[in-house]
């Protein structure tokens, strides 16, 4: 008789889920081709950043790729934000509203800057910002909007950008996970002043172990941020006589451009796989009582990170966390949470900052306060299902077997 793992049945899936390979001969072939020239020639003529053309071309075809006129080349998604954040030059104390449900890298940028992060809360089926939320947190000290594609499905950017109009709001796309999806036919990315990527290893397509880039139509911004990811240099200052302003370090190696390259012509590709197989994946859904798929926005075409299954304790005999110990022992790739809401980390919520000052919250938000409850009620509600573009149709098959055969054991 079928039983569960934890009860002594076996598993639906016994064979390990196909793993991720996210190169192959081509980008062997680059860098191979490097590193025997810079075994022969000046080493930094092919590897440093201003020694090559590998960086400088990325940039044109990353440009080129999501139709925009500028992109700049840095170190990280982190770097991204943080460059394209720099470049509107913001006053410190001055505001910028994003998600509580992103990465570190979304929000440590904008206290570095001396900025105040206001946490606006989120749609529960998409776990995404909305114009309404947004609009909800602005006062009089807003100046910037940072939207996160969260695991690759669209924000409302149409509503979005509205809302920045009406209130003069700068607009950052956080696209570290939203490679290539499609919101009413255009790129994530294009639709605010600027997109910034991640480009490190994990996500739709990398530039090797780390990498960023920023991207965007006004070329002020584009030498700003520019600037800013490399020390200040006066890059599009007729006559300059030094470093014009503050900046760091976050110069993308040329080794991490050829690899960018190779990936910028899979991306396509990959996002259609992806896209296919977590739509048949919520088709297998339909029946199930006690699990559900996010919801995708209408006129959206999602590049799919990860997928997150929303899990209905109120049905079930146990809470997520034992659900997921439940599947994953079926042999499904899941995780029982994601993350904790941005403002429980301990560098916003104990001010752990630059020393023991508390800046910037010290001195021009001090008493700031941060309760998103659809947020906090989302990540409580879900779970990760984690898949990726070599899945097939078995896979697919497994995968809502093992839903089925837990709700079929686990419902009340």
């Amino acid at each position: 008789m079928e039983k569960l793992v934890i009860d002594g049945g076996k598993p639906v899936r016994k064979k390990p889920f196909p793993q991720r390979i996210m190169f192959d001969e081509k980008e062997v072939k680059i860098i191979n081709e490097m590193m025997k020239k810079a075994t022969k020639e000046n080493t930094a003529k092919y590897l440093d950043r201003y020694g090559g053309i590998h960086v400088d071309t990325y940039e044109k075809e990353f440009a080129e790729f999501f139709g925009k006129k500028f992109a700049t080349a840095v170190s990280s998604g982190t770097a991204a934000i943080h460059s394209a954040i720099a470049a509107f030059e913001f006053e410190p104390g001055d505001r910028v509203i994003t998600t509580p449900i992103t990465d570190p890298g979304t929000v440590m940028p904008i206290l570095f800057q001396g900025l105040i992060p206001l946490f606006a809360d989120v749609d529960f089926d998409t776990l995404n910002l909305t114009a309404k939320t947004i609009e909800e947190k602005i006062d009089k000290k807003t100046k910037c909007i940072i939207v996160v594609h969260l695991a690759g499905v669209p924000c409302e950017m149409d509503k979005i950008m509205e809302i920045a109009k009406k209130y003069n709001l700068k607009v950052i796309e956080d696209c570290a996970q939203s490679h290539a999806s499609i919101y009413n036919g255009k790129y994530v990315g294009t639709f605010g002043d600027m997109g910034a990527f991640s480009l490190m290893s994990g996500k739709h397509m990398t530039s090797g172990g780390q990498g960023g880039m920023v991207i965007t139509d006004n070329e002020e911004y584009y030498w700003k941020a520019k600037r800013f990811a490399d020390r200040g240099k006066p890059f599009g200052i007729e006559n300059p006589k030094g470093n014009i302003s503050l900046g760091l370090n976050y110069r993308m190696t040329e080794i991490e451009a050829a690899i960018g390259r190779v990936q910028l012509k899979k991306i396509k590709k990959i996002a259609e796989k992806r896209y296919k197989i977590v739509e048949e994946l919520r088709k297998g859904f339909e029946n199930l009582k006690a699990f559900s798929l996010w919801k995708r926005p209408q006129n959206s075409k999602p590049n799919y990170w990860f997928c997150f299954v929303r899990v209905y304790e109120e049905k079930l005999k146990y809470d997520k966390f034992k659900i997921a110990e439940i599947l994953s022992k079926e042999g499904l790739p899941v995780g029982a949470h994601y993350v904790i809401p941005m403002y429980e980390n301990p560098f916003i919520k104990e001010r752990k900052t630059f020393g023991t000052s508390g800046y910037p919250f010290n001195p021009y938000a001090p008493d700031i306060e941060y309760k998103c409850v659809f947020a906090e009620k989302a990540l409580n509600s879900h779970i990760t299902l984690y898949f990726n573009e070599n899945w097939g149709k078995k896979e697919i098959e497994d995968t809502i077997k093992i839903f089925e055969k837990v709700e079929k054991f686990c419902l009340k």
